[in-house]
């Protein structure tokens, strides 16, 4: 604990006597930003591994290669996207056949829920090297080939898989009619 404070403060020693070079306030704002979280083209990192500004451009790239099948779900997916300020804010379209182990879990009082595996896993950060984003996901327990046994299963784990990530998925009642009335509503309390 003590040689981390000693790097903060090395650190920090070291930037102030930056900035009593006459550096700009802004220049060694964005120095210390990169320090802490990397740099990229624009300069503009939200959270650790995350550039809002560049990213926001990737996912607005491929907006063309998925849809719901439903206009304001993809637009409140979309916007979703474009305003993530660190993975824990991206949401994305699942196609369905991405999800084994699909099996019924409860009925609420608006939908009934389910538990899956997601085979691709949820964005993490953008990897430069290969150009994809690099994704989270767990080495699949030994229960989870158990259950895709159960008749109750929907598309069952093939013994080839190894990894996923475990999701829980609403199937909402009257789901057809959704709206961009009822998605406004959603993301004025996501905000």
């Amino acid at each position: 604990m003590n040689e981390l404070l000693y790097d903060i403060e090395s650190n920090f020693n070291t930037l102030t006597f930056k900035m009593s070079d006459n550096l700009k306030k802004n220049d060694c704002e964005k120095e210390i930003h990169d320090q802490v979280f990397g740099i990229c083209s624009d300069r503009n990192h939200t959270d650790d591994d995350w550039c809002q500004n560049c990213n926001s451009k990737r996912f607005q790239q491929e907006f063309n290669k998925w849809t719901s099948g439903n206009e304001h779900i993809d637009k409140f997916i979309q916007d979703a996207q474009l305003k993530a300020r660190n993975r824990y804010e991206v949401l994305e379209w699942i196609p369905y056949d991405r999800l084994r182990n699909i099996k019924y879990h409860a009925k609420g009082g608006f939908s009934i829920i389910y538990k899956a595996i997601w085979l691709d896993g949820r964005i993490c950060s953008w990897d430069s090297e290969n150009e994809k984003w690099k994704r989270e996901v767990s080495y699949l327990k030994h229960e989870d080939f158990e259950n895709a046994r159960n008749n109750d299963t929907k598309l069952p784990l093939d013994e080839n898989i190894k990894y996923g990530y475990y999701v829980v998925l609403k199937s909402p009642n009257n789901s057809s009619k959704i709206n961009e009335g009822l998605l406004n509503e959603v993301n004025y309390l996501l905000s």
